[in-house]
C-alpha cells in the first residue's frame, strides 16, 4: 500500500488502523471522525508536505511526524516515542496486524542538532527512557525507547547535525 503522499489515507471513507496490538476503525464524512463507531472531535492541520501534521482536542495540542516505510506501514513519531502503524482501506479488509519488532532504528524525523545522548552502547534501557535530545528550530524533543531493550549502537555524536531519516540509536528488544 506505498502511496507519495501522506495524506491520501485521510482521504478514505473508512479505514483501519493496527497499532501494536490493536485494531481500530476510522470513518471519515466530511469534517467528522469516527473511531469505532464512535464520534472523535479533533482538528488536524498539516504542518508540511513531509508528513508533519497537528491534531487539537479540547486544549490539547500535539504533533506527529508519519513517514511511510518500504512495507507500506508508516512510522509515527510523537513527543520522542515512534512505532510503526498499518493503515488499510475497510474495502478489501485483510485483518494484517504489524510483528512486534525486536530491533528498532530510533530515527531523527526533522532535521536538528544532537544536545545530548543519555546513553552509551551495550546500556539496557526501560521503555520511555529518554536517549537522545535533539534540537531543531530551536526546540529540544526527547528520544525515548519504544520498548525496554538493549543499546546495539549510537551512530551519532554530540553536536553533529542530522538529516531527516538519520539513525540516532539501534536497540535490541528484551525476550
Amino acid at each position: 500500500m506505498a502511496r507519495t503522499n501522506d495524506r491520501e489515507f485521510l482521504g478514505m471513507e473508512k479505514y483501519r488502523v493496527f497499532l501494536h496490538d490493536k485494531e481500530y476503525l476510522i470513518e471519515i464524512d466530511g469534517d467528522k471522525v469516527f473511531v469505532d463507531g464512535e464520534p472523535y472531535f479533533a482538528g488536524i492541520h498539516f504542518l508540511n508536505e513531509n508528513g508533519l501534521f497537528m491534531i487539537e482536542k479540547d486544549l490539547e495540542k500535539r504533533e506527529f511526524h508519519l513517514k511511510t516505510q518500504n512495507d507500506g506501514s508508516y512510522l509515527v513519531t510523537t513527543r520522542g516515542l515512534q512505532t510503526d502503524m498499518q493503515v488499510e482501506p475497510e474495502k478489501g479488509h485483510r485483518k494484517k496486524k504489524i510483528e512486534d519488532k525486536d530491533s528498532g532504528d530510533i530515527t531523527a524525523p526533522i532535521p536538528g542538532v544532537v544536545m545530548e545522548i543519555k546513553v552509551s552502547e551495550q546500556d539496557h534501557v526501560d521503555q520511555n527512557q529518554v536517549l537522545v535530545v535533539l534540537e531543531s528550530m530551536k526546540m529540544l524533543m526527547e528520544f525515548r525507547a519504544p520498548f525496554a531493550g538493549t543499546v546495539e549502537g549510537i551512530p551519532v555524536k554530540i553536536g553533529q547535525t542530522l538529516e531527516k531519516g538519520d539513525a540516532m540509536v539501534k536497540l535490541r528488544k528484551d525476550n
